[in-house]
């Protein structure tokens, strides 16, 4: 059993994402199970990693970023990091492991546990835990209002002298069918919601499109910092997640560049193309011609004298 660790020396490290995802806070990530919260999470990992915007805010790349499974073994897990490219990822997975998991069920000692299987990872300062899923470490009912609080507040205290920014996941129940008899907010079906959205930075979640009532799926965070947003998602072959806009503006290319002739000796004046394309999309002119722009700056699409246009000679 891992001992109270050592008050290290006070660093201030930067935000994750400043009003999103604070240096050495304590966030949630809710979904019904099966919806692809996993999936959602590789991708978001990948760009953190690699230091892209998320969700229009600029990001800083932590030293590490660990994860703590225990719902299944890690090869779950490691095949949906591996399709999003993420760099490899210190972690434990109760699952893989010959695990005592009956010593789960002594409240007292959970907290101590929980700081005993962080150790097993050994993070650096400043880096980000995924624990999937988070309430086997909060001790107490999880419907109980004063148990979730002290729970999150015990856990806060094994995070706080490492120096972890930590993201909890957590099963949810899917939305009934008939709509007058669901939450008004996505927020209200995690179990004993206002203790956990008030004792936790933000409040991340994740519909699928039949919860959403929309034809992709939604993401959205609730933060004690910024305003509440959400996100249109779709999926893609696969299985991860891209922003609905830009898989719909992929979709769209692959079809105007379909009305190109197939021979790419043969051309197509750009008046007849963009013609073509604003039926067949129901767009625009304005958008047809972005798209064509687009093709071309890409090289897939070559724009000829007296505007003509043909396809890409093949490599």
């Amino acid at each position: 059993m891992a001992q109270e660790p050592p008050v290290p020396p006070v660093l201030t490290f930067p935000d994750l994402i400043p009003g999103i995802l604070p240096f050495g806070s304590i966030s949630t990530f809710s979904g019904a199970s099966g919806v692809g919260k996993t999936a959602f999470l590789a991708t978001f990992i990948a760009q953190l990693q690699r230091g892209e915007d998320i969700f229009g805010f600029p990001t800083h790349t932590p030293p590490a970023i660990g994860v703590l499974c225990c719902d299944r073994p890690w090869r779950y897990h490691q095949t949906w990091f591996d399709k999003a490219g993420c760099a490899p990822l210190p972690h434990y997975s109760l699952r893989d492991e010959d695990y005592a998991w009956n010593t789960l069920r002594e409240r007292h000692l959970i907290p101590a546990i929980f700081g005993s299987l962080l150790d097993h990872i050994n993070l650096p300062p400043g880096s980000l835990l995924i624990v999937d899923p988070i309430p086997l470490f909060i001790p107490g009912r999880l419907i109980d209002y004063k148990d979730m609080a002290i729970g999150i507040g015990l856990l806060d205290q094994q995070l706080k002298p490492r120096q972890l920014t930590m993201i909890g996941v957590f099963h949810v129940s899917k939305q009934k069918g008939n709509k007058n008899d669901r939450y008004l907010r996505p927020q209200d079906r995690i179990l004993e919601s206002s203790a956990l959205i008030g004792y936790s930075e933000t409040t991340f979640y994740l519909l699928s499109p039949e919860e959403a009532d929309k034809p992709h799926f939604e993401f959205g965070y609730i933060s004690h910092q910024l305003p509440p947003a959400s996100f249109a998602y779709k999926r893609t072959e696969t299985g991860l997640f891209v922003p609905a806009e830009y898989l719909e503006m992929v979709q769209d290319e692959e079809s105007a560049l379909a009305l190109l002739p197939t021979n790419p000796a043969e051309t197509l004046a750009v008046a007849v193309w963009r013609e073509k394309i604003q039926k067949a999309l129901d767009c625009s002119e304005r958008t047809a011609y972005y798209l064509i722009n687009k093709l071309r700056r890409q090289g897939r699409a070559v724009k000829l004298g007296k505007g003509l246009y043909r396809r890409a000679l093949p490599n």
